[in-house]
């Protein structure tokens, strides 16, 4: 554009400029009351006079540059104000009528005049041009940016809504988050309900393992790299592993640099969370779009995270409580001490729940710590390491938990395996009394205070493992002595008066000999012999109860056969042996135990009952197993038996020991039937233990 009539009046005009602006704002309250009636005449003046300078300086320079001036200063103003495009093309006619009426004066002919309104028409069609395809651009951009802001809210509330994992819902909007800054990342930290502090739970775009674990072991906290979000709230970066320590330090420059953001995660005024978003493209910036943008998808899925994140907590308890119920189940099948195995189950699950990758468990031997178990890998270098001067001996002495944020670096070399990163100790208390170490290493991200509540929680476990132990081998002690004094006392009142009546009947027998009485000393002989038998009987049946070998190699129903011929058969009882169902393979103790009713029943049918004939049927169901014994002997009256009688005492204790019912029916004259019957215990399925 060169017009010289335009540069000239624009000289003209310019020494003139209040006359023009007056014109023009008047006109402006006129025809635009929308935007200019409310405001002072001088206010709107000032709004006239920016737009006639800037017209006035375009004719002097016979160019458009200094629209771009006012494209950047005031375009964006006018459309966040609603103008559109109908009122900015009536404001540029409405200035060009300003001019026409202050430049009639200036024109002293007719053909000057209209030589300018040509000009002036011309200048004005290509500023309207200008103008509209500026404004249209503006508004098709802005357009296309509530379009794309519209579709990410969109996707991020179907995201949060069409996922059932919680985990997966948190994963999803992070993807989400992370696509509003391109190709970008983004972490989601959760409150922690039990600790108060903010843990990392779902995380987009890190692409190498060890930027992954990095991220994980982050933490915000109140101390640490402390900056600000864009809310204003300040954040404290922690670390729980090596490689985040480095991300703490860089990350608080990347969020000055404006390449990396906070954003508040509030539901009510709850705090729910934060999110960290950040980009890896060169010279990125968080510009105020993208800003609101992330708020509002946050604003908009609040109550979803809020959800899910009480969705994760309890999804985390309950596998928790599952694990602890499956670790409590082995305690209840095991009582008689079988802690290896056990302490084995508690390594693994404590491994498991924590996602660790390695676990072992130490008990203290003597001046030593002895690794007993483990799970999964590392395991411990050293089988023993001594308490006095050893790394893991300290933490044992000092009894709290440790956890390890660097092994490499804080463990000596002798002591830890270099596959180790992170590792979480927790000593086994009981009360005052130090027992020994659990262990779990390389949990990515390192390990936390939540696991350090889990851990300690298996570790109790380990220790009632470990009680139980000690208290099922003071128990069978107690056993051992009760067996033998009843040996004793089986001995003194059978096998021991057998010898002694024997002994009695054959200094008679010689006697009667001596003396001519040949008749007699028969019948003493035949006396003795009856002792005799009896005495071997009542041995081999001691023999017999003392260690029966077909229990562990045949199970139940063979020890119970093989009694019944070594003793009732060759007795001349008759016994007989039926068995019902499939039969299987009980644990030991409740074999031992169902064993030892059946032995002491057997001998009340035969030392008391004087039965002549006796039964036994062991009856396999589905989930229950049953022992019946059935003489025909002279029986008994219930109710006016002593407690003890009869070895019924023993024969309670025993049935109480495998949790067992039991049941006696007798009478006077009818014989006897002692039933017991065992139930099934879920988990050993059963095999022999």
């Amino acid at each position: 554009m060169r017009n010289e009539k335009l540069k000239i009046i624009g000289e003209f005009l310019l020494e003139n400029t209040d006359v023009v602006s007056s014109r023009f704002a008047e006109l402006l309250i006129e025809n635009q009351p929308r935007w200019y009636a409310g405001m002072e005449f001088e206010e709107c003046k000032e709004i006239a006079s920016f737009g006639v300078n800037m017209n006035l300086e375009c004719f002097i320079r016979g160019d458009f540059v200094p629209l771009e001036s006012y494209f950047n200063s005031c375009a964006g103003i006018k459309l966040d104000r609603g103008v559109g495009i109908r009122d900015v093309v009536e404001g540029t006619l409405l200035c060009k009528q300003a001019f026409i009426e202050s430049g009639l004066d200036f024109f002293h002919n007719k053909d000057e005049l209209l030589f300018f309104l040509y000009e002036l028409e011309e200048y004005a069609s290509e500023v309207l041009t200008l103008t509209t395809d500026r404004y249209s651009s503006m508004l098709l951009s802005r357009l296309n940016a509530e379009h794309v802001r519209n579709k990410l809210l969109l996707e991020a509330s179907r995201t949060v809504t069409s996922a059932l994992d919680p985990d997966e819902v948190l994963s999803r909007l992070a993807k989400v988050l992370a696509g509003t800054v391109g190709e970008g990342c983004c972490t989601i930290f959760l409150v922690d309900s039990e600790t108060g502090g903010l843990a990392p739970c779902a995380g987009f775009g890190y692409g190498s393992k060890e930027c992954q674990s990095a991220l994980q072991g982050l933490r915000l906290c109140p101390s640490g790299n402390t900056l600000s979000g864009v809310d204003g709230k300040s954040y404290g970066f922690c670390s729980s592993n090596k490689a985040s320590r480095s991300f703490a330090d860089i990350l608080p420059d990347a969020v000055r640099s404006g390449s990396a953001s906070l954003f508040h995660i509030t539901n009510s005024d709850r705090m729910v969370g934060v999110a960290l978003v950040s980009s890896d493209q060169p010279g990125f910036t968080f510009d105020v779009a993208t800003s609101e943008l992330i708020g509002g998808i946050l604003n908009t899925v609040a109550v979803a995270i809020e959800s899910a994140a009480a969705a994760r907590q309890t999804k985390r308890q309950l596998l928790e409580s599952e694990s602890l119920r499956r670790v409590a189940n082995v305690l209840l099948e095991c009582p008689e001490g079988k802690e290896s195995r056990v302490l084995g189950l508690i390594s693994e699950e404590a491994r498991i729940i924590v996602n660790g990758m390695g676990s072992a468990l130490m008990l203290h031997e003597g001046d030593s710590l002895h690794c007993v178990c483990g799970a999964g890998a590392p395991r411990c270098p050293k089988e023993f390491y001594h308490v006095e001067s050893s790394y893991y001996g300290s933490i044992f002495k000092e009894g709290k938990t440790i956890i390890v944020r660097d092994a490499q670096s804080e463990i000596p070399a002798a002591e830890r395996s270099d596959e180790v990163r992170t590792l979480i100790i927790v000593p086994l208390l009981e009360g005052d009394k130090k027992l020994g170490l659990l262990m779990v290493s390389n949990k990515s991200g390192g390990f936390d205070r939540a696991d350090q509540r889990i851990m300690e929680m298996f570790a109790a476990q380990a220790v009632l493992a470990l009680r139980n132990s000690r208290m099922f081998e003071q128990s069978e002690k107690l056993v051992v002595q009760g067996e033998r004094q009843r040996l004793a006392r089986e001995l003194h009142d059978s096998v021991t008066q057998a010898l002694y009546a024997i002994t009695f009947c054959s200094d008679a027998a010689v006697r009667s000999l001596e003396s001519g009485k040949e008749t007699a000393a028969i019948e003493q002989l035949k006396a003795l012999q009856g002792m005799a038998q009896q005495g071997m009987r009542d041995m081999r049946s001691l023999i017999f109860d003392l260690h029966p070998p077909e229990l562990e190699s045949e199970g139940l129903v063979g020890a119970i056969q093989a009694r019944l011929n070594s003793v009732e058969i060759r007795s001349g009882l008759g016994a007989d042996l039926f068995v019902e169902g499939g039969e299987r393979r009980l644990p030991l103790r409740v074999e031992e135990g169902l064993f030892r009713i059946a032995i002491e029943a057997l001998n009340n049918s035969t030392k008391h009952s004087k039965a002549e004939s006796v039964t036994v049927q062991v009856d396999f169901a589905e989930g229950e197993t049953t022992v019946r014994i059935i003489d025909d002997g002279r029986g008994f009256d219930i109710a006016t038996l002593p407690t003890g009688g009869m070895g019924l005492r023993s024969i309670r204790e025993r049935a109480d020991k495998i949790n067992a019912e039991l049941d006696i029916a007798s009478e006077p004259g009818k014989g006897t039937v002692l039933t017991v019957k065992v139930f099934d215990i879920q988990g050993y399925g059963g095999e022999d233990e």
